[in-house]
């Protein structure tokens, strides 16, 4: 164990080391301290220790545990002009993946997320516009690794693809983001169906020099009149491109563009020796990012023209006229022209003359021979199509291109390249075929080559998975749908098959025909099916059930609008043992990204502050015990719960702001609370520094919904009994006798404080290479509390503690209004008041006494209480006489409790004490304990009824899962920095 001083029975001291500033301070029982450093959190506490400006020491309370950069359970104060401020010190949740899920980047590679530590930084991944349903790119500005402190899940669909993740973890489905835990067999999820291929880097060789350039533009006639030449390969030494080397940044969008031109474009010089130029053909949107990817070579092009354009082709079989739109674009430069066709493509008519893929594409990473062959398949590939009839299978795809007599036998040698690409992608052919088609004007024939690939289903998602199209959003977009499609085909098959097989064994094991049907009869298993089986013999592969949906109705429910997306139905989900899990590392990952719709794609599926208060009454248990189920049942109904919940208030841009600066102010003037719940409030509600204009838009949208609401996890209502009481005069003043009926919320900001928090981190984890000084874990990211983001994030992190307080403002309201409904009972009888609102997660502007001086820090309570004692001017009249009142919920099994704050935390805590029982089990030790038995009779028997809406909820959050709170409040009391008063025991609860 960690060198630890013991100073009192309950006071530790972690001495400094290492770069430590300050010391740290654990109060703690020597019985807890050993499960204390296996946590983790010790090593946090002396990380948080080598922060500039802390003041004393880091602090961690008796219910320290594990948390994002800070423990939970941590305090730290720090200079208000020389000290830092830090999102992860206010609190943070993660939701993870395991270490082999593979990401997607934006070149069409995966890496897993466990090999992307190292280079993230430098990444993009591909991600989904959902706004606009368009794919997009977005690059990591946070890289997350922890030991997983939820449970793990498979959650597979009807197209046999899986994911593992947290129980938090969202993903897209049709109502938003949802958390893995939130959904069920036969939910939809979107996913992206693009597999990709495995990231191979690329070599430093030197693709191409000034003498290939010199080459290219020789071939071309183009000599060095005019210092032309000069010109040329000054520009392309200006973007970076020469010498061109395989793993230059350029190369990825170069290849594409060349497979492109080498389809749907024309590379010309003008009359000759002229200047070159680039004409592309395509539809707009494609050709839209074309010419955002030739900007990213250094190049610029020109707008994109529209024409209408008169087509006639003759061909031997007969002549056709028709009208289009045509679209196209053109690059005008030498320079532009001259790198491509040193790479490799044909200037003018591509028809006459002779070329193949080029040399060079066959010694690169096979990431980048893809994006060769998606591009040159954009434009001249077939779209994926399904026969007419049935419907169930594809026609094969082909790829053909016109070559005048004479050059044709290159065309064949082209084709074959093709095909010795496609084959390092697994991909079959069939045939290249050729056929005479019509004879030019100037007397020579025409020859029509087709490349034919295998059209087996496993071949085809090799295609379209694997290689797929580049600028070509139509066909990409249909070959997603039929990936998933022949996925959920090969299934069925897979059904069939099986039952085929199983059938005649169990006719040779003496069972009955009937019996055979009854078992393994289902959707796509027909009687006549299993009589075939049985009495005729199997002489071929199964064939898939004449129940399975088309093609054509498959899209029309799984298209996700115009998006690549395609909807997946969720087949099962189901726990993970981590212990047979051969990848897990004994971590899980998750990225930050800098895009507004947090999202990315792993393993090809879409993937993306809080306190309590409590309130007492006049009734007493006998008053409720008999209407209790009644009580429980109407909490449940009317009080939103869960992951994503929505309340019924409904704000405009502009009254969500007001929520923001004015915090539970504006819900008592909007008539949902009394000016006395203000002042028994902690800051009465409302921090003065709040600036809405400091919130991003994204977090004003998801909290737009979600004011009212109680959220999930370990989110609760308690409707509890005054137990026992510890210090009757301050009971009295506190408004608790025994016996009494209570009511306690758990909630916070919702998802407004996380996207606050999370787009602050984004920003610090980025800018951390500015900082004057180094972090022991990237996780502790921070700014000066004095610099420009240091202030924009205080003043957007009270935004989110005023949204925290008037949440549970509105909450404690409604709560109210079901009391007096459910019990038939007047305000009067009830007479429910607010006794105090304590935040558990905040950073505050204070002023302490620090070796007899006043000084102004910033103290980041994280999983911890304010306990500011007697006579302290910040408390309202009531409870200056008292101390503040101090809550700490338990577990829903056993207790809470009531404590005041102390002069002792005032001298030593910074006037802070815990903040509850504090986690002993992870969400998966805690699901895994909880197997085999009924939680909620469990309860009940203990006189305790439960209400709860997540599937995981009540195993994640079993009495076990939990320090005994009772030993946790023992440490505090012992070690005087808060003082009982009186304990609660629940008898009803509500759980998100």
């Amino acid at each position: 164990m960690t060198d630890i001083i013991q100073h009192s029975e309950y006071l530790w001291e972690i001495p400094k080391s290492g770069n430590m500033r300050v010391p740290g301070i654990i109060y703690a029982h020597k019985s807890m301290l050993k499960a204390i450093e296996k946590e983790g959190a010790i090593t946090q506490v002396k990380n948080v220790a080598t922060l500039p400006g802390i003041i004393k020491a880091s602090f961690a309370m008796p219910d320290v545990h594990q948390g994002y950069g800070f423990s939970i359970g941590g305090v730290a104060a720090f200079d208000w002009e020389e000290g830092v401020i830090s999102p992860g010190g206010v609190g943070y949740d993660i939701n993870c993946l395991l270490s082999n899920s593979r990401i997607l980047n934006r070149h069409g590679y995966t890496l897993t997320i466990a090999e992307m530590e190292y280079i993230w930084e430098t990444s993009f991944l591909k991600c989904q516009n959902l706004e606009k349903g368009e794919e997009d790119t977005t690059p990591i500005v946070r890289y997350l690794k922890m030991t997983p402190r939820k449970p793990i899940y498979r959650l597979t669909t009807a197209g046999g693809d899986e994911i593992l993740a947290t129980a938090d973890h969202p993903f897209l489905t049709r109502n938003g983001m949802t958390e893995l835990e939130g959904l069920k067999p036969g939910d939809s999820v979107a996913r992206y169906p693009f597999e990709g291929v495995p990231y191979q880097p690329p070599s430093d060789e030197i693709l191409l020099d000034e003498s290939d350039i010199r080459r290219a533009l020789a071939e071309q006639g183009k000599e060095n009149r005019g210092n032309a030449l000069i010109q040329i390969l000054n520009q392309l030494k200006k973007c970076d491109l020469l010498p061109l080397r395989m793993n230059a940044p350029q190369l990825p969008y170069l290849i594409k563009l060349l497979g492109f031109v080498i389809g749907d474009g024309t590379l010309y010089f003008q009359k000759g020796r002229g200047k070159g130029v680039t004409w592309l053909y395509g539809e707009s949107a494609d050709l839209e990012e074309i010419r955002s990817d030739i900007e990213m070579t250094g190049f610029t092009s020109s707008r994109i023209y529209k024409r209408e354009r008169n087509h006639q082709i003759t061909t031997k079989y007969a002549q056709f006229e028709f009208k289009r739109e045509e679209s196209s674009f053109k690059v005008s430069g030498s320079a532009f022209a001259a790198l491509l066709a040193a790479l490799g493509a044909p200037v003018g008519k591509k028809a006459m003359q002779d070329f193949r893929v080029p040399e060079w594409l066959f010694r690169v990473p096979r990431w980048q021979q893809r994006l060769f062959l998606a591009a040159y398949f954009g434009a001249e590939l077939s779209s994926p199509h399904a026969f007419e009839k049935r419907s169930y299978n594809f026609y094969p795809p082909m790829l053909c291109m016109n070559k005048r007599e004479g050059f044709v036998q290159s065309g064949r040698l082209f084709l074959e390249d093709i095909s010795s690409l496609l084959e390092g992608f697994g991909v079959e052919i069939r045939q290249i075929s050729q056929r005479a088609e019509q004879v030019n004007p100037d007397g020579t024939q025409s020859y029509r080559l087709s490349l034919m690939l295998s059209s087996k289903t496993e071949n085809l998602i090799a295609l379209w998975s694997r290689v797929g199209f580049e600028y070509n959003r139509k066909r990409q977009r249909t070959a997603m749908l039929a990936v998933e499609y022949l996925k959920q085909k090969q299934n069925v098959v897979a059904v069939r098959e099986n039952a085929a097989v199983r059938a005649v064994a169990m006719q040779a094991a003496g069972i009955a025909p009937l019996t055979i049907y009854q078992e393994l009869g289902n959707a796509y298993v027909n009687r006549r099916f299993w009589e075939r089986s049985l009495y005729e013999g199997r002489t071929t592969v199964s064939r898939v059930s004449s129940q399975f949906q088309t093609f054509d109705a498959f899209c029309e429910r799984a298209a996700v609008n115009d998006s690549i997306m395609v909807w997946s139905t969720i087949e099962a989900i189901e726990p993970v043992d981590l212990s047979k899990e051969k990848a897990f590392d004994g971590y899980v990952y998750d990225f930050t990204v800098a895009h507004q719709d947090h999202n990315f794609i792993a393993d090809g599926f879409v993937v993306s502050n809080c306190g309590v208060r409590l309130a007492s009454t006049h009734l007493e248990e006998k008053d409720v015990r008999p209407r209790l189920e009644d009580l429980v049942n109407a909490l449940y109904q009317h009080i939103p719960c869960g992951v994503g919940s929505k309340g019924s208030i409904k704000l405009s841009d502009k009254e969500e702001k007001k929520v923001l600066e004015l915090g539970s102010r504006w819900a008592v003037q909007e008539g949902l609370g009394e000016n006395a719940d203000l002042e028994h409030t902690e800051e009465r509600g409302c921090m003065h520094n709040a600036d809405p204009e400091t919130v991003s838009d994204k977090a004003l949208e998801r909290g737009r919904s979600q004011l009212g609401t109680l959220g999930s996890g370990n989110h609760f209502l308690e409707v509890g009994v005054v137990d026992t009481i510890y210090d009757a005069e301050i009971a009295r003043v506190f408004g608790l006798f025994e016996g009494q009926i209570t009511l306690m919320l758990h909630s916070g900001s919702r998802g407004l404080g996380y996207q606050i928090c999370d787009d602050f981190l984004a920003f610090m984890v980025k800018n951390m290479k500015n900082l004057p000084f180094q972090l022991p874990d990237r996780q502790l990211s921070c700014a000066m509390i004095q610099s420009q983001e240091g202030m924009r994030y205080y003043n957007a992190m009270a935004c989110a503690a005023n949204y925290a307080w008037a949440n549970r403002q509105i909450l404690m309201h409604k709560s109210k209004e079901v009391f007096l409904k459910a019990l038939n009972i007047s305000p009067r009888t009830l007479g429910m008041n607010l006794m105090y609102d304590v935040c558990h997660n905040i950073a505050k502007k204070e002023e302490h006494l620090v070796d007899g001086k006043k000084r102004t820090v910033c103290v980041h309570r994280k999983g911890a209480t304010r306990a500011f004692p007697a006579g302290h001017v910040t408390l309202s009249e009531k409870y200056r006489k008292t101390g503040q009142p101090i809550i700490i919920p338990g577990d829903m099994g056993t207790a809470s409790y009531v404590l005041v704050g102390t002069e002792k935390a005032m001298e030593e805590t910074f006037g802070s004490t815990c903040h509850g029982a504090g986690r002993v089990l992870s969400r998966a030790a805690a699901k895994k304990a909880s197997q085999g038995r009924v939680i909620h009779r469990e309860l009940e028997e203990k006189g305790i009824l439960v209400r709860w809406t997540g599937r995981s909820t009540l195993a994640e959050e079993i009495p076990e899962a939990y320090k005994d709170v009772s030993q946790v409040v023992e440490v505090v009391h012992g070690a005087g920095i808060s003082k009982k008063v009186a304990k609660l025991r629940p008898i009803g609860v509500v759980k998100g």
